[in-house]
């Protein structure tokens, strides 16, 4: 899917900030100016899509206290007004708007949440697909309305209708975009994270899902031996761009201990012949865990990546733009993945809050 806009208001530090987002997006900034503040709303927009708003908070400093912004009003109420569509050349979109808030002021404990507007429109044309201030039952998204709850939003309850098997109701993109939102995952990659150990990743004849790269990079070694068992052609791709940047790098060793755990290695044609990956620089762990990231089959259809320059040399640098170019603009825009980059310094021609083809 594609965010085309993206509004957040009373998040951190956003009293109200509205970004038209492109297939890369670059955030480029000082400490402090809230790049990673508008990366997280939209995390936090993604979980209203996968349950209860309560799972998005925890206590104190991830309270939705902590995360409201600090010059709010006492009852205004955090929100986001989202235009979105499968493809960025897609006729048709969807525009969804929702503020909530949570039920009095405990930051202990499990408080509740409660949605207070409630939106989604089908455009073009402004048709209103659910409106929960007026006649919500009226909605032609008839299967997800059992699913609806005073702090559960249309799009996790569409998205517990097709868990359950129900049909889309005609109305295919709300599924698909239910589905896609509550994939999206935001990127810090750790090389101490990078280099650990995996669970040995399930490889049948039968349908199995590939593994993800997690937040920190978890599971990299899992990933890269998925990607060999199942002769994933993306893996040759990951070696070519490794081969770029590091001379006499031939290919990906894998060890398995015990009975469900697995770590990798890497393989040169050298003298230096295998090094394991906890030997490697933590510049070439996070320059492996991106070249993964952006090849992986199974990868979020929005990633935010917070600093992917830190650790990387000028030349790694360049192949990881140069990588995520290729995703972002792939031909077939079905097989897309949408890009937010969170960063110091410009890249690539990239400045501000802008792209470049």
């Amino acid at each position: 899917m594609f965010i085309r806009e993206f509004t957040a208001k009373n998040y951190l530090t956003h009293k109200s900030r509205s970004l038209k987002l492109t297939p890369i997006t670059v955030f480029v900034g000082s400490n402090g100016g809230g790049k990673s503040a508008f990366v997280d709303a939209i995390l936090n927009f993604s979980m209203l899509a996968r349950g209860n708003i309560r799972q998005a908070f925890t206590r104190y400093p991830y309270s939705f206290n902590a995360a409201k912004y600090h010059g709010a009003g006492k009852l205004e109420r955090i929100g986001f007004d989202v235009t979105m569509s499968r493809t960025e050349a897609g006729e048709d979109a969807l525009r969804y708007r929702v503020d909530y808030a949570q039920q009095g002021p405990a930051e202990s404990g499990s408080p509740n949440f409660q949605i207070s507007h409630e939106l989604l429109e089908h455009l073009p044309g402004n048709r209103v697909l659910f409106d929960r201030n007026n006649t919500p039952y009226s909605s032609p998204l008839k299967s997800a309305l059992n699913y609806l709850e005073d702090d559960r939003g249309i799009f996790a309850a569409v998205r517990t209708a097709s868990l359950n098997g129900y049909g889309d109701d005609g109305n295919e993109l709300v599924t698909h975009c239910a589905t896609e939102i509550s994939r999206f995952n935001r990127f810090r990659l750790n090389p101490f994270t990078l280099a650990g150990w995996s669970r040995l990743p399930k490889v049948s004849a039968d349908k199995s899902v590939p593994p993800r790269l997690g937040h920190e990079g978890e599971d990299l070694a899992a990933c890269l031996y998925y990607m060999q068992e199942t002769s994933d052609p993306a893996l040759q791709t990951i070696l070519e761009k490794v081969q770029a940047v590091l001379p006499g790098f031939q290919e990906f060793e894998f060890n398995s201990f015990g009975t469900d755990r697995l770590c990798w290695a890497m393989q040169f044609a050298d003298t230096r012949e295998i090094i394991p990956s906890v030997r490697v620089s933590h510049g070439l762990l996070l320059f492996v865990g991106l070249m993964t990231l952006c090849y992986t089959t199974n990868r979020p259809p929005v990633m935010l990546i917070e600093e992917p320059e830190n650790g990387l040399t000028p030349t790694s640098r360049r192949e990881f733009y140069k990588a995520a170019r290729e995703l972002a603009f792939r031909d077939d825009e079905a097989n897309r993945s949408q890009i937010l980059i969170s960063s110091h310094k410009s890249a690539n021609n990239l400045r501000g809050m802008e792209w470049r083809r």
